[in-house]
């Protein structure tokens, strides 16, 4: 009963006392935004990363939104017809994304309003079923909603954030029912704490944001370890996880940077794990300097179902790829530019920028 009367005070303190804050943390502020438009202009690289996103949006326009009642992808292999529904669904997703940043650098409202149609129909569809790996997936729309937020009327702004007030209470919900699990600090908690860390931040949730902050320090004392690797990759025996966790943190991470300045990077918990020194663990693996056979041991029986049903990137005994760790190193490149050099050699870049995610890295503040 004490759980449910504590989801209750979180619930009705999100929808009280959340205002509509114009801070923009998932995205740019006005300034940045400035700045990209004219890296955007000025570079060839940017312009045709941009270019990319500018033909999506193009096509978003054409077309209308196909939310999903319930995103289903954890625990289920490629092939299962409920997970390419899903994935169907989930390239409106893209689209959002697309519009949302084609609108700020074109400032043609039409991109703004199908953008605005779209994130509604998802919010209005969509059910929060507190399953973290399935929720993560909604990244590129909280980033776009926060690029656009303050431009769309208060009803649909109402509609779209208790959506995301549902979502993030349906995560907190599950953790408690997971205390005994190994979810509670593996790389679920680590989505969990990513997907609260971008509505608290959104919405200007003081209430979840006093909770992302608790629950953040415990996961990084035992989700890591102090060597740099940690429970993910020791549980599955491949780096695939490790970076799979990480990726969550980091995102988590420059967001509260970008908000309060603490720096979550850098933090060491009591037990001296950190997420710089797990970026730094993968280092050498990125770099060819090292090698490891993915999944040999690992403990988990989806992992030999993946495999035995041929999905790439699952092979259990195949090396490590280092291109799957680009993403970890443009999210820590927020941190250390040094890791710009990485990204640039696991993507064979020449330019100033190897895809969009880093131009956008340059501007931010």
């Amino acid at each position: 009963m004490n759980k449910i009367i504590y989801l209750a005070v979180l619930y009705c303190s999100f929808l009280c006392n959340t205002k509509f804050a114009n801070a923009q943390f998932l995205s740019l502020n006005k300034t940045e935004l400035k700045k990209l438009k004219t890296i955007v202009q000025e570079d060839s690289s940017a312009k045709k990363a941009f270019s990319l996103l500018e033909k999506q949006a193009k096509v978003a326009l054409t077309q209308n939104p196909q939310p999903i009642d319930t995103i289903i992808s954890e625990g289920h292999l490629a092939t299962d017809p409920k997970k390419i529904k899903t994935l169907k669904a989930l390239e409106d997703l893209k689209k959002i994304y697309a519009l949302a940043y084609t609108y700020k650098i074109t400032n043609n409202k039409e991109y703004f309003n199908k953008c605005v149609q779209y994130i509604t129909a998802w919010a209005t569809i969509n059910q929060a079923i507190g399953n973290p790996i399935n929720e993560s997936k909604l990244d590129p729309l909280f980033e776009a909603y926060d690029l656009i937020k303050e431009e769309i009327k208060t009803a649909d702004k109402q509609i779209i954030e208790e959506w995301f007030s549902k979502i993030a209470a349906a995560e907190i919900a599950t953790q408690f029912t997971s205390l005994k699990r190994k979810s509670t600090y593996n790389n679920w908690n680590s989505h969990r704490i990513k997907i609260l860390t971008n509505i608290a931040y959104l919405t200007n949730s003081k209430t979840y944001q006093l909770f992302v902050d608790s629950n953040f320090k415990k996961q990084i004392e035992k989700n890591l370890h102090a060597d740099g690797s940690g429970m993910d990759f020791k549980e599955r025996d491949a780096l695939h996880y490790h970076q799979y966790t990480l990726e969550p943190l980091l995102t988590a991470a420059t967001i509260i940077k970008r908000a309060t300045g603490f720096d979550y990077y850098t933090y060491q918990s009591i037990s001296s794990s950190s997420i710089q020194k797990s970026v730094e663990f993968l280092v050498p693996y990125a770099k060819g300097e090292k090698t490891h056979a993915e999944f040999v041991n690992s403990r988990a029986a989806f992992d030999r179902r993946r495999a035995n049903n041929n999905e790439p990137g699952y092979k259990i005994g195949a090396n490590y790829d280092p291109k799957n760790a680009i993403d970890v190193f443009i999210e820590a490149s927020y941190f250390n530019k040094e890791f710009v050099e990485i990204v640039n050699t696991l993507a064979q870049n020449k330019s100033n920028y190897a895809n969009w995610r880093c131009v956008l890295n340059a501007v931010k503040n």
